[in-house]
């Protein structure tokens, strides 16, 4: 079942029922039908894990509370999923030498850290994912020297998340932290500045028509700067609005 069919779906009380058939029995065998849907979707992997019901337009009714012509609605959201598989995925591609980087990934929602159960997640949170160490732009863009794993974690994880779960949107942004961050305290201050980057050989490179051998440097990037952190953040559109 596509993801559209599996995000919601609701079943009227309106089988016919006759003299040997009383409501009782027609809601109870309803009931048992939608559930064993319900938990075939999810054990298929066509739905996720983490859902909430709506019974006659109530959310959080039970099931038995259904009356004639009323609906039991299981609205299933997919962002405690993605978000779990993110984070995993963040720690396993990370270089590891102390740990402290791999270790450093937190979840923010707004902009705060999540400290409760990522199962817990709100189905309409939008949620950054971001790494609060002090070189963690440079592991990013492949600035650090003598890396141990490949550049670009973030875009790597983006696109795994976008693959495995097409419905949530999700993309790459630099943003802006301050405080104590997952044992860091940010925004981390430029000291030296980025190295300055060679001009193309190329009259298309508007340096290298000037005669200039190197780029100009970018404001952001000069010595007393506060850097910006690359992050992933995504959301469920379904209800996020």
């Amino acid at each position: 079942m596509a993801r559209g069919g599996a995000a919601s779906f609701v079943e009227q009380m309106s089988r016919f029922v006759t003299d040997d058939i009383s409501v009782d029995a027609a809601r109870n065998g309803l009931i048992t039908d939608l559930t064993t849907e319900r938990d075939r979707l999810i054990s298929t992997g066509e739905a996720s894990s983490h859902w909430f019901r709506s019974v006659n337009g109530v959310e959080g009714a039970p099931e038995t509370d259904l009356r004639v012509g009323g609906s039991i609605v299981y609205n299933f959201g997919l962002i405690s999923d993605a978000a779990s598989f993110a984070l995993d995925l963040c720690r396993a591609k990370s270089p590891v030498a102390s740990g402290s980087y791999r270790d450093a990934w937190v979840l923010l929602v707004g902009d705060k850290i999540w400290t409760g159960d990522i199962e817990d997640l709100p189905f309409d949170a939008e949620v950054t994912i971001v790494n609060p160490a002090p070189y963690a732009r440079k592991i990013d863009v492949g600035a650090m020297p003598k890396m141990s794993v490949s550049p670009g974690i973030v875009e790597a994880v983006r696109q795994a998340v976008y693959r495995k779960y097409p419905g949530i949107t999700v993309w790459r942004k630099f943003i802006n932290l301050s405080g104590s961050v997952g044992g860091f305290k940010a925004p981390y201050i430029l000291k030296d500045g980025a190295a300055r980057r060679l001009a193309k050989h190329d009259m298309r490179s508007s340096a290298f028509r000037r005669g200039q051998a190197y780029l100009a440097r970018r404001k952001d990037l000069a010595p007393g700067q506060p850097i910006t952190y690359p992050a992933l953040v995504m959301s469920d559109p379904d209800y996020s609005g």
